[in-house]
């Protein structure tokens, strides 16, 4: 019986002690931003000064096999969250997709199954895809409140952090004129105090670069479609003045992401970057005014 009972006791204590560490980590009247290493896709976990969680995006999910068994997906998302949240803290206040592509909303499934989520919100993108009408049958299962956003959309929390959509402009997917999923992407920028960061999705650069962010500085940029070449040009980076950059991309791609020329912009214009696909997963805490990379 105590050879039972000592390991229980260490487990329960150990326990305790990762439970207090990741409080106290997330307590403080900061805003914690984490690019999750999810392979080639985004996913980013949010939390706010006030405790209120945020997800943009879920990645991917990848077939996971076991003997005997059928295939079973697993997506990444669920580790950066099982790491990154409190332990009790099972409430994911707000999710966003940015678009129905299934290395942006694949995990999500898993989340909405895995969490109690309180307001999805996404594009009302004309053209759906195959894991979007799984995503929005999961949704409806759970009952998760639902609703489709465009430009003009504004999140006021009450600490403080707002969350404005610039684009889409339209309210069914760029007025029915877009030729893939990627050009109604969510843009939106989320602001605390002086903090500012931009999240694209995978837009192309022919429409960010026509929003208006002339009253915002520029923080941290996650930068379109994984550093793709059709996400930014030299006009973005001449307009958008930002102190870093994220690239989410998955490590030796098939896509070659990220491209060449962007990290060549990227080095021209004297912007620090970081990459999910060299450095895993990438934490961010600010208090409004001075933010820092912490790990």
């Amino acid at each position: 019986m105590k050879k039972i009972l000592i390991p229980m006791i260490l487990s329960f204590v150990a326990l305790v002690f990762l439970f207090s560490y990741q409080a106290g980590q997330l307590s403080d009247r900061v805003l914690t931003i984490v690019f999750c290493d999810v392979g080639q896709g985004d996913a980013i976990y949010i939390r706010t000064p006030g405790s209120i969680d945020i997800l943009v995006d879920g990645g991917p999910a990848f077939a996971k096999a076991s003997a005997g068994k059928p295939d079973k997906l697993n997506a990444p998302v669920l580790d950066c969250l099982s790491e990154n949240m409190p332990l009790m803290d099972r409430e994911i206040e707000l999710v966003f997709a940015t678009h129905p592509d299934a290395d942006h909303i694949a995990g999500l499934v898993d989340v909405i199954e895995s969490y109690t989520v309180k307001s999805f919100n996404t594009v009302a993108a004309e053209k759906k895809t195959k894991i979007f009408e799984t995503l929005k049958k999961t949704i409806q299962e759970k009952k998760v409140p639902y609703q489709e956003i465009r430009a003009g959309s504004k999140f006021t929390l009450s600490d403080g952090v707002t969350i404005e959509t610039k684009w889409p402009a339209y309210a069914q997917g760029f007025g029915g004129q877009a030729k893939d999923t990627n050009e109604y992407s969510l843009v939106q920028i989320l602001t605390f105090e002086d903090f500012d960061l931009l999240l694209t999705g995978d837009v192309t650069f022919e429409i960010l670069n026509g929003l208006d962010f002339s009253s915002n500085s520029i923080e941290v940029f996650k930068l379109p479609h994984h550093g793709s070449k059709t996400g930014v040009d030299n006009s973005t980076f001449q307009k958008i003045k930002a102190s870093l950059a994220i690239i989410s991309a998955g490590r030796n791609n098939s896509y070659y992401h990220p491209h060449p020329s962007v990290l060549n912009m990227l080095r021209k214009y004297n912007i620090e970057y970081k990459r999910t696909d060299i450095e895993g997963q990438i934490k961010i805490v600010t208090d409004g005014k001075t933010t820092k990379v912490v790990n």
